[in-house]
């Protein structure tokens, strides 16, 4: 299987049940949240048994045995929400959403849908559907993600069983008319092994693109910085190169009367012009 081939409604019934092994019965201890230009990293530390660490990026989600990715020093401000509602609350459902590439994660309060089409999306709601906030708020006609709405799925491309069937096999079986339901899903259902290194892969895809887009942008920054201080010690550089012309000048234009100065203070001759003698220097006033 190509690893970033487009996914499908059955692949995500394959992660849901991984998850639901995984997390189900396990306590939120921490929620990160990690905004890209590109996506997002949302990192869920769950406790179950052991520590586990529920990686939801904007195409998969996955679980990992340790961190794959940097805690930021800061949390966001949605992170923040997220810690607000669901910290030190037991996880208690995973399921898919309507066959579709929608999870929901069930706390005893509060529902998180995972949308995984489009540019993704995380939505917290009430036990009541009720949104309390999202990671990305946006609005349709018929269809609002934002704070106060009610949560609603997308609707369905048609009622037609075929329609819903391709949309749930997706790459798998271009036409199904003539298979239930129940017997594809057990056709397929040997390829969990193949799906799940799938997101995996996904996963590291998008982690490796954010790792590397931090180096260049680090790097830009560092550039950026060295850049400022050359610009800097360059305008320093010219304006003591314009106090040097300045007093080179001058010292020609008075070149005979210094002359005479030095030598009347060489050999210790009264001048008025004389101020004070410091080691070799001397202090004049012209």
């Amino acid at each position: 299987m190509e690893p970033f081939r487009k996914t499908c409604g059955f692949d995500f019934y394959i992660l849901c049940r991984k998850l639901k092994d995984e997390i189900s019965n396990g306590r939120i201890e921490k929620i990160y949240c990690i905004k890209r230009e590109e996506g997002y990293v949302i990192k869920f530390v769950i406790h179950k048994q052991d520590k586990k660490i529920l990686l939801i990026t904007n195409t998969a989600a996955f679980v990992y045995a340790n961190t794959l990715v940097e805690n930021p020093q800061m949390p966001s401000t949605y992170a923040m929400v997220l810690r607000k509602y669901l910290e030190n609350k037991f996880i208690s459902e995973v399921s898919q959403c309507n066959n579709d590439k929608i999870l929901s994660v069930k706390t005893v309060n509060h529902i998180i849908y995972l949308e995984f089409f489009g540019s993704g999306n995380v939505v917290l709601c009430d036990n009541e559907n009720k949104i309390i906030d999202a990671l990305v708020k946006r609005e349709w006609k018929g269809r609002a993600i934002k704070p106060g709405e009610i949560y609603k799925f997308p609707e369905n491309m048609s009622d037609d069983k075929a329609k819903i069937l391709r949309m749930f096999f997706g790459a798998y079986y271009p036409l199904v008319n003539d298979i239930e339901f129940e017997e594809g899903v057990k056709i397929l259902e040997n390829k969990e092994g193949e799906i799940l290194e799938m997101f995996k892969n996904l996963i590291a895809g998008n982690l490796r693109r954010d790792y590397e887009n931090e180096k260049i942008e680090k790097e830009l920054k560092r550039m950026e910085f060295v850049a400022e201080q050359q610009l800097k010690r360059t305008e320093e550089l010219g304006e003591e190169a314009l106090a040097y012309i300045k007093t080179g000048d001058e010292i020609y234009q008075n070149f005979n009367l210094i002359e005479e100065i030095l030598e009347n203070a060489k050999n210790k001759r009264p001048d008025s012009r004389i101020k004070r003698i410091e080691g070799t220097n001397v202090v004049v006033e012209i």
